[in-house]
């Protein structure tokens, strides 16, 4: 018991390292600022989800990535499916208290980047310094430890984020500053796809950062590296994600986002 709350606390630690805490309360703080802004996007995902899984065999459903909840039509999937799983590699205070007495909603806390959370703590305390790409070529995947089986999956606006936290931590703690090779965010994302698609699924991912500069000049960012799958349905919009020049100073951003449904 108490390997497995020291466990806990060094694991509560290296997200908070990672910048996994200040990234989800930076969520919340943004959208208080752009509610008006984020409106659409986030209807879109809810509308899109909640158009998902006709197959009335599906009885339960697990969201990845389900983060504040502001894009998950909670009420609409606890009619329909006799489970629900939210899973996300930390769950808000906020959330825990919401969803402690939902029937059939169950909270998991997991890794869902197939297991590099993990490898890159290990890593970061070993003595051993890789190479940029032995490190990329070292990573091994599995499927997110303590995650419940379930008849369908939902990837929600998480498939570009894997990567993202974990590649700043991975330079700045292991590589001394060095840049990663592409082939690291490639890998992260393509397993998920991989392994998302195992099961009936939905995916919602903003694949392109665009920019509106000063004089309005313009800038776009690919945020995804890997093909997305083609799907039985699909949709695609625009998300307002910062308009106040607060993400990136001076800039409006916005993101252009893809959805995906497969059975």
């Amino acid at each position: 018991m108490n390997r497995e709350r020291k466990r806990g606390k060094s694991l509560a630690a290296t997200l908070r390292r990672m910048g996994y805490v200040r990234d989800q309360e930076g969520i919340m703080r943004r959208y208080l600022r752009e509610r008006e802004n984020w409106e659409s996007h986030l209807k879109a995902c809810r509308d899109f989800i909640s158009g998902a899984f006709p197959d009335p065999g599906l009885r339960s459903l697990a969201i990845l990535g389900s983060g504040w909840l502001l894009d998950v039509p909670l009420e609409a999937l606890r009619k329909r499916f006799d489970k629900l799983v939210l899973a996300d590699i930390r769950h808000p205070v906020q959330i825990r208290k919401r969803c402690e007495k939902m029937p059939g909603v169950e909270l998991i806390q997991c890794d869902l980047s197939g297991g590099i959370v993990e490898q890159l703590q290990q890593l970061a305390r070993s003595k051993e310094r890789p190479t940029a790409v032995s490190l990329t070529e070292s990573l091994v995947f599995s499927a997110p430890a303590g995650l419940p089986e379930t008849d369908a999956l939902v990837s929600l606006n998480l498939l570009n984020q894997l990567d993202i936290l974990l590649a700043a931590y991975a330079r700045n703690q292991i590589l001394g500053g060095r840049e990663l090779p592409l082939a690291f965010r490639q890998k992260i994302q393509a397993f998920h796809l991989d392994w998302l698609q195992q099961k009936a699924g939905c995916l919602i991912t903003d694949v392109e950062e665009r920019q509106k500069g000063r004089e309005g000049k313009r800038k776009s960012l690919p945020l995804v590296h890997v093909p997305l799958p083609a799907g039985r349905r699909s949709a695609h919009w625009t998300w307002r994600f910062d308009q106040s020049g607060n993400y990136r100073r001076g800039t409006q951003v916005e993101m252009r986002v893809e959805a995906r449904e497969w059975s």
